[in-house]
């Protein structure tokens, strides 16, 4: 079997920490249990549970109960967005955006449930605060802001925007796919109201599982109802949170594995991580910015840290590079517009898009510099 360097993180992170896999499989090898919504059996620790706590601890969430879990971002951006009361009420978005808050607002805007205003972005990726602020009105229900880019890596603003959104009383919603367990967030400092999180990305969870933080107070109606594994008698999906949000079977495996993830992230530290995957980046940066042939993207210096960031090549298209990329150097990359398409169109991508780089903080050095020479010979090859 042929061995990858893969450098595409920001779709799904690998390869996992050790204690994930080895929690997963003895999670799966154990025999099913009816655990009731809260642990494992009666003498075993409740992983669901801590699992919400290590969220908490990570996003400074002062009651675990408020951490919900789903199948990911996606789901979770659904749920606030169809369960708020929105109607008739306009909300903010921005240029930055994934399908996953763009595609659902759209189709509320289509239906006549809202009105919507998007914030351009600069040519890095960037939505200023005061951009934001400019376009509120007094029927604003909500803004929706990405922390964190997945095609630029550039971060926003958050705790400015939240701070305008408290001041004027709207639901503030920020979308942590690409930043939890990256960058600290303090939903608190912070005023997030709602914060939802992809598990498989820098959370080092697997694909499938996901959440988010809703504050309480807020009135949000879920997504679906069924079984809870509880109150079986009562025919209303119970009002209780998290439960309230979570009708289904739960997908045990995931949260197994989320646990793992944060737990790990929380013994590394947030910080160190983080600083190896900058670290990584910038020399791939600094490689490419000497090639006449390469634009990137963001167009900042190395000491404008990110831990993503995409390019291209003249005279060659995003996704022949890709192609050439995995098949001929066995390098994993992502191409095309990383189904973010209005951020491409404000840094001069659109509509072929860009090879994106997003390396692990398990990415080993002498894989990027086989990732250097690899786009050396390919530029060679263009000339």
């Amino acid at each position: 079997m042929r061995e990858y360097i893969y450098l595409n993180n920001s779709a799904t992170s690998y390869p996992k920490p050790e204690s994930v896999l080895c929690g997963v499989e003895t999670f799966l090898r154990q025999t099913p249990f009816h655990h009731s919504r809260t642990g494992f059996d009666s003498s075993s620790e409740d992983l669901i549970f801590e699992c919400r706590k290590q969220l908490a601890d990570l996003f400074n969430v002062s009651d675990p109960s408020r951490i919900i879990f789903s199948s990911g971002a996606t789901e979770s951006l659904n749920t606030a967005l169809r369960g708020l009361p929105l109607q008739g009420e306009e909300i903010v978005t921005t240029a930055v955006e994934h399908n996953s808050v763009l595609r659902p607002l759209k189709t509320m805007e289509k239906s006549g449930d809202v009105k919507l205003s998007i914030v351009d972005c600069d040519e890095n990726g960037c939505v200023s605060p005061a951009s934001i602020s400019e376009k509120l009105k007094q029927n604003t229900g909500a803004i929706v802001v990405n922390h964190c880019s997945n095609v630029t890596g550039i971060t926003n603003d958050i705790e400015t925007i939240g701070k305008i959104a408290r001041k004027k009383h709207i639901t503030f919603i920020v979308d942590a796919s690409q930043s939890a367990g990256v960058y600290p967030i303090d939903v608190q400092k912070m005023n997030i109201d709602i914060l939802v999180f992809a598990g498989h990305k820098s959370l080092y969870g697997i694909q499938g599982i996901g959440g988010a933080y809703i504050r309480e107070g807020l009135e949000i109606k879920p997504l679906k109802v069924g079984g809870t594994g509880v109150r079986s008698d009562y025919l209303y999906q119970p009002e209780s949170v998290p439960m309230y949000y979570e009708a289904g079977t739960q997908n045990l495996p995931g949260i197994i594995s989320l646990y793992y993830g944060v737990k790990y992230i929380l013994k590394e530290g947030i910080d160190v991580m983080r600083e190896r995957k900058e670290g990584l980046v910038c020399r791939m940066k600094t490689f490419l910015s000497r090639q006449e042939k390469i634009t990137l993207f963001p167009k900042m210096s190395c000491a404008d840290n990110t831990t993503v960031f995409c390019f291209n090549i003249a005279g060659l298209d995003p996704e022949d590079v890709g192609y050439i990329l995995e098949n001929n150097y066995g390098i994993v990359v992502r191409s095309g517009l990383h189904c973010a398409p209005l951020i491409h169109r404000h840094i001069g991508t659109f509509p072929s898009g860009s090879v994106r780089i997003s390396p692990s903080y398990f990415t080993e050095d002498t894989e990027v510099e086989i990732f250097n020479d690899a786009l050396n010979q390919i530029i060679r090859m263009a000339e």
